[in-house]
């Protein structure tokens, strides 16, 4: 198992805020939604209080869109290192103080990069990097040079199949306990 940086893996951005303040108007009508802080809880995405934006805003923002597989991790706020992962295209898109990161398929598998992302240890590392001291933030330069251990591909993808087994079963006996 080797060490590497988030950055070697996969490509890590955020939305900027010109593009924020110049481009996004929520309203309720919009296609997309847009996911903010709020909406990464527990290694999953809360979608109990949204915020929408227009479709040609959210093409008009490519950096900023969000596909399958990409993993979203906040940096800034008493969150921070709330995560979740991305699995519908045209549907959302990143809004403040969450960054995008798109793993990189050929060096890492995707689900097991987001299983290491939302695992206590990593948010304990995010903690080392913290700056401000109103509201912490951990700056995406720094985000870049987080190191994780990185398994052989085979073992990624065995990892990451037992866990996504374990997610699903989990979402289905909630979606149950919803109808009881």
């Amino acid at each position: 198992m080797t060490k590497v940086k988030l950055g070697e893996i996969a490509e890590i951005t955020k939305l900027a805020g010109f593009e924020f303040t110049k481009y996004i108007n929520y309203n309720d009508t919009g296609e997309i939604i847009a996911l903010r802080a709020l909406n990464l809880r527990n290694g999953r995405l809360d979608l109990t209080d949204v915020k929408r934006i227009d479709r040609e805003v959210s093409e008009s923002l490519l950096r900023s869109k969000l596909y399958i597989n990409d993993i979203l991790l906040t940096y800034t706020g008493n969150g921070y290192g709330d995560c979740a992962i991305i699995e519908e295209n045209d549907k959302y898109h990143l809004a403040p103080n969450i960054c995008k990161i798109i793993p990189n398929v050929n060096k890492v598998n995707p689900y097991y990069l987001y299983t290491v992302i939302r695992n206590p240890s990593f948010r304990m590392l995010m903690s080392n990097y913290v700056t401000g001291s109103g509201q912490p933030t951990i700056p995406m330069k720094t985000i870049r040079i987080l190191e994780i251990e990185l398994p052989d591909r085979e073992l990624q993808d065995k990892i990451a199949n037992f866990i996504r087994n374990i997610d699903d079963k989990i979402v289905i006996n909630g979606k149950i306990n919803d109808n009881l």
